[in-house]
């Protein structure tokens, strides 16, 4: 089997795949493969938010809106999908 290089990753979450992939007694080019294969195989791909958090500003966001909809603030509220465009115009 002819090998390649395939693409660039961040140095950190290479490491972190590589002990992962020792951990589990699997070489971390088995893992890619796999997920090359299934790719390939299936023509889909998924992406989890799982673990992700969000950035300080948009917790800010967050926390803001939350507030505002409690208290009622820049919320508006419609009967109709129609009369939420209506809205937008």
């Amino acid at each position: 089997m002819q090998t390649t290089v395939v693409f660039k990753t961040d140095k950190k979450l290479k490491l972190a795949a590589q002990k992962t992939a020792k951990a589990m007694g699997i070489p971390f080019s088995a893992v890619l493969n796999e997920y090359l294969r299934k790719f390939v195989a299936k023509q889909e791909i998924t992406f989890s938010g799982k673990g992700l958090e969000p950035t300080p500003y948009l917790k800010r966001l967050l926390i803001q809106g939350e507030k505002d909809l409690a208290e009622g603030k820049n919320v508006e509220y419609f009967d109709s999908v129609e009369e939420a465009f209506a809205d937008l115009v």
